[in-house]
C-alpha cells in the first residue's frame, strides 16, 4: 500500500457519509488516490504562520490530512492526521503543535478557513501492537498542558486528541466518533 492510501481512503468515506446524511460539510484531504477524488476535495492542507503563506512556502509550519469544513460559512470542525506507519512522540508531538503554531490553516490557495473553540484536532496513529497506551494518555495530558500556553490563532482549537489504531477497521471505528463529537 502506497503511503498515503489509507488517508485517502478514509476521507472518501467520510464524504460519503456526510453525504449520504445530508451534512452541509466539505471533507477536504491532501491525499488523491485516483481520478475519482474530485481535485476540488484534494489538494494541499496546511498550517502556516504570519500574515499569509508566502509563495516560497518559508512559513509553513505542515501539511495536515483532512479537514472536515462547513460549507455554509467555512468553519473547520476537525483537522485529522492519520499517521500510517509509527506512533513516535516527535512525529506525534509535531503534528500537534505544527498545526497549532499556526496563524490559520489553507486549501489550494484559499486562506478563509475558520479555526477557533469549534475546532477538534485529531491525530490518528498506527500502533500495531498497541504496545504504547500509557505513552499516549501521557502526551495527551501534556499536550493539553502545554495548548494552554500558546497565543497562536491555531491554539484556539478546543480539543486535541491522539488515538492509537491497529489496522483501517480499527482506525474507522475509532475515528467516526471523534467527528461525530467535533462536527456536534
Amino acid at each position: 500500500m502506497l503511503n498515503g492510501d489509507l488517508t485517502a481512503r478514509i476521507a472518501r468515506s467520510l464524504q460519503e457519509e456526510f453525504n449520504q446524511k445530508k451534512f452541509d460539510i466539505n471533507v477536504l484531504h491532501d491525499h488523491r488516490q485516483n481520478e475519482s477524488d474530485l481535485t476540488d476535495k484534494a489538494g494541499k492542507l496546511r498550517s502556516w504562520f504570519g500574515p499569509k503563506p508566502k509563495p516560497e512556502f518559508e512559513t509553513l509550519l505542515s501539511d495536515l490530512d483532512i479537514a472536515i469544513v462547513s460549507r455554509s460559512d467555512n468553519k473547520v470542525y476537525a483537522l485529522i492526521e492519520i499517521e500510517e506507519t509509527t506512533d513516535k512522540p516527535k512525529v506525534i508531538l509535531g503534528d500537534v503543535f505544527a498545526a497549532l503554531l499556526g496563524s490559520g490553516i489553507a486549501f489550494q490557495g484559499n486562506y478563509d478557513f475558520k479555526v477557533g473553540e469549534y475546532t477538534t484536532l485529531i491525530v490518528m496513529v498506527a500502533d500495531k501492537n498497541e504496545s504504547h497506551s500509557k505513552r499516549l494518555i501521557f502526551l495527551n495530558e501534556q499536550i493539553a498542558i502545554l495548548k494552554e500556553k500558546l497565543i497562536t490563532p491555531n491554539a484556539k482549537i478546543k480539543r486535541i486528541i491522539v488515538v492509537s489504531y491497529k489496522d483501517e477497521a480499527e482506525l474507522k471505528d475509532r475515528l467516526m466518533p471523534q467527528v461525530y463529537e467535533a462536527i456536534g
